[in-house]
Formats: C-alpha cells, structure tokens, sequence
C-alpha cells in the first residue's frame, strides 16, 4: 500500500521534452508513483496538445517567451530552478543535459540529490556538429556537472562508455524498451499496398528524406511518418516536388498512446541515421525496441549499437548506406522475402520478452535507494 501523500518522498523530474509524446518520461513517472513516490514533472508548455488526462503524476508544464536558442534554455532553468528553491522536495532527475543546471543548483540549494537521465548525448548531437563555440559550451557544462551529480541513467552501451572516457562517470544502462505489452502485433502479410512506417522526430539525419526519394522507385508502396520536427516543412516541401502526396503521408504528433494503431497499417519500420557525431552513432533508439512489439521489422543503419542489437535478436535488415535505390531494396526485400518474414514472425516475440521495461528499470533502485 502507498504511503500517504504527506508521507511520500517526493521526486522531481526536470525536462524540455514535449511531454504529450515523450513515452520515457511517463514510464519514469509510472515506476516511480509505483514505488510509492510523489512524482512532480516540471516542463515546457509546448503548443499544441494536452497530456492525456490518465497520466501519472503532477505536472507542471511553464509558458516560455521563447521556444529555441541560448535564451530559451536560460529561460528554462531559470524557472525550473525558481520552483526548485520554493518548494519541497527529496529528490530531482534531470531529463538531458539541459535542465541539468537548474536541478543541481536546486538541489545543491537544498541539499538532496540529483540525478540524470541522459536521451542522448548532448554535445554531440547533430544539431551542434557545425557550431564548434555552442558545442564547447555544452561539452563544459558536461565536463563541470556530470562528476558533481549523485548518479545517472542513459540509453546505450556506447554512450555509458563515453561518459566513463571522456568525464570518468559511471552510468547505468537503461535502454528506452516499451513496458510488456498485454498482446503483440503479429507480423502482417503483404497485401498489394505494403506500407512503410517511421515514429519519431522529424529532425536532421533521420534518413526521412532517402526514404522519401526512395518511394519514386517504390510506386506500389506507402510512407506512413508519425511526428513533427525542425525538418517537417522541408520534408513536406520535397513530398510536393516529387509528386508523392499519395504515397507518403504525414500523420503529424500524436501521443504515443495513439502510435500502435497506426502501426497496425504498416509492413516494415524504419530506424535510419546519419553519421552526424557520436550521439547518433552510438544511438539506440526506441523504435529499435518498439516496432517488434508492433509487429514491424526493422530496416536500420548499422551503427554499433544498433547493428550488435538487430544481429542479436535477428529484427530486420541492416544497411551501410542510405541511398534511395539501396534503401527502395531493403524496403522491398523486407515486404517480399517471405523466408525472411517467416524468421520475423519467430524472432520479434523473443526480443519483447526479452527486452522490456518491467526487466529493464530494476536500475532505478539505485535513485529510490539512495540518501545523503
């Protein structure tokens, strides 16, 4: 039985994510209330959407003047930290790197610990990779905060490796893997209309404009994009350009809790990136763990990570180069290969009862657990 309200401990999560599709975040906050825990999510407004009223834990989500840029992120913690310094609370984790500076200082103030879940590794994503004094700053803000915080949590094995390399933390593993579903997708056979499916951002390097030039070697075939991103409006332009209003289609952001039926429409998922620094390459996304419970199997880019995992649990196909008429074969030979289907159809259960959130955050025992 839970403690009563007054009695919990009470845990803050910090973040700049959009919490209507961040489904990271809500199983945070699940465990945690679970657990027995007061779970208070502090975020950003984001226009468009509201949270679905059935989610766990408080939330508190701040109207900003601005939604990008240095003074964005000022604005950010400066709030974040102003709750923080008026209100009671035993523990804070930090969603990334950029409300990491608010939840320290704030528990620095207070003296309790603060923790970090770390979706990526902030200095070397993509959208810095060309902007060398942004970069330095972000990376000085990891080298100076990462030795100070009480312990951290992030998505793959390559990056847990680079935060002990480059800053001499250790931090646990814990892979963005979907809670156990109740019942799986079973693998679809492919009909005459097969369909493509990507979730996720719409950002850089997501390898959504080669998918998008390779549906015109694709005629029979669809593209189903389930997001909104940076790159969205130029995507949108390059679909007009190529003529391919019918085949791809945008479905815009949806709250993950709406992804699986239109998953339940498509024959094969998409989990492409470029070489845009080491946060891509050592990526895990969640697609990779959420498309076999959807009954997808995968065409990915063989990075490490992500290629030791396909090859592991056998998911799909796994591609050096993202070229449209090489990707337009992947596509085709994973939608018509009927051998390889029939490994699918075997191979997709194992890794859901392999890999699945219910095994995989035992780890945050050590964020309940702790004191100072």
């Amino acid at each position: 039985m839970k403690q009563a309200s007054s009695m919990r401990k009470r845990l803050v999560i910090t973040v700049s994510n959009n919490l209507v599709t961040d489904n990271r975040v809500a199983k945070l906050v699940h465990y945690f209330d679970s657990e027995g825990m007061e779970v208070f999510v502090l975020g950003r407004n984001w226009p468009g959407g509201a949270l679905p009223a059935h989610r766990k834990g408080q939330h508190r989500r701040f109207k900003l003047w601005v939604n990008k840029g240095p003074l964005f992120y000022a604005l950010l913690n400066l709030r974040l930290f102003f709750w923080l310094s008026v209100h009671r609370f035993d523990k804070v984790l930090a969603v990334d790197l950029d409300t990491l500076p608010a939840a320290w200082l704030g528990a620095r103030l207070k003296r309790r610990p603060v923790f970090m879940d770390s979706h990526e590794f902030f200095s070397e994503s993509p959208e810095l990779q060309h902007r060398p004094a942004v970069k330095k700053i972000w990376r000085s803000l990891e080298a100076f905060l990462l030795p100070r915080i009480d312990g951290g949590f992030t998505v793959s094995p390559g990056i847990v490796d680079l935060y002990q390399t480059l800053f001499g933390v250790q931090f646990e593993l814990l892979r963005n893997v979907p809670r156990r579903p109740t019942e799986l997708l079973p693998l679809r056979e492919v009909g005459a209309d097969p369909v493509v499916y990507y979730q996720g951002a719409l950002n850089v390097g997501r390898g959504l404009k080669e998918a998008i030039r390779a549906m015109t070697l694709l005629p029979e075939y669809s593209l189903r994009i389930a997001g909104s991103g940076d790159e969205e409006e130029e995507l949108r332009d390059l679909v007009k350009a190529l003529k391919l209003e019918k085949q791809v289609v945008f479905l815009g952001r949806l709250p993950f809790e709406a992804l699986s039926a239109e998953a339940a429409q498509a024959h094969v998922g998409l989990c492409l990136l470029e070489n845009m620094g080491l946060n891509y390459y050592h990526s895990l996304p969640n697609r990779l763990f959420d498309y076999p419970a959807l009954g997808l199997p995968i065409i990915a880019t063989n990075f490490p990570d992500m290629g030791k995992l396909v090859r592991q649990y056998n998911t799909g196909l796994l591609l050096d180069s993202m070229a449209p008429e090489v990707l337009a074969a992947a596509i085709r030979r994973a939608c018509e290969d009927g051998a390889l289907r029939l490994l699918w159809q075997e191979a997709l259960p194992r890794i859901v009862a392999d890999l699945n959130w219910e095994k995989e955050a035992k780890v945050l025992t050590k964020l309940l657990n702790y004191s100072k």
